[in-house]
């Protein structure tokens, strides 16, 4: 919802079971299939090549990040791998896939940068506070099904955001 408050336009990837909560709760545009074997070809066509994208799966779909992001103006912010590690060599970004690649860890941009990571807490409050991001309300499980809730993350059987309370 924040990316269409500044007027992006949001593709969004998911298996076909989460899509209705993809569209719901983040406000695509569009929900594609993430492992449909042609993902990067149909972004493409939508879109004709994407200005940013937001790569938190890392091997299972950078290959495509990488081709669907625009040439020289085009940026990919990675903040996750849960596919595994991802590759890209020198020679590919020189030859194959000119765009700019980012990486971001929270808790090393609040060390690093404090008043950056200030800043940025500031508008996710007033994003909240004006309603464009709702914070949701995480499903709440007992500590001791924490073995048995990241088996059901890992395998992608979650929805929406998962909470562990030691006090159940």
């Amino acid at each position: 919802r924040p990316a269409r408050h500044y007027g992006a336009r949001v593709i969004a990837t998911a298996s076909p079971e989460k899509h209705d909560t993809v569209k719901a709760l983040l406000g695509a545009d569009e929900v594609l299939d993430s492992r449909r074997p042609d993902l990067a070809e149909e972004i493409t066509r939508l879109t004709g090549g994407v200005d940013l994208v937001l790569e938190s799966v890392g091997q299972a779909t950078f290959e495509a990040s990488l081709s669907v992001t625009k040439p020289f103006t085009g940026r990919i912010v990675v903040f996750g791998a849960a596919s595994g590690d991802a590759t890209v060599t020198t020679r590919e970004l020189v030859f194959t896939h000119q765009v700019q690649i980012k990486g971001l860890h929270i808790g090393a941009l609040a060390a690093a940068a404090p008043s950056l990571y200030q800043s940025l807490l500031v508008e996710i409050e007033a994003l909240i506070a004006h309603g464009v991001y709702p914070p949701g309300i995480p499903h709440v499980h007992p500590l001791a099904e924490g073995p048995a809730v990241l088996q059901q993350l890992e395998a992608g059987q979650t929805r929406g955001k998962l909470a562990l309370d030691p006090w159940r």
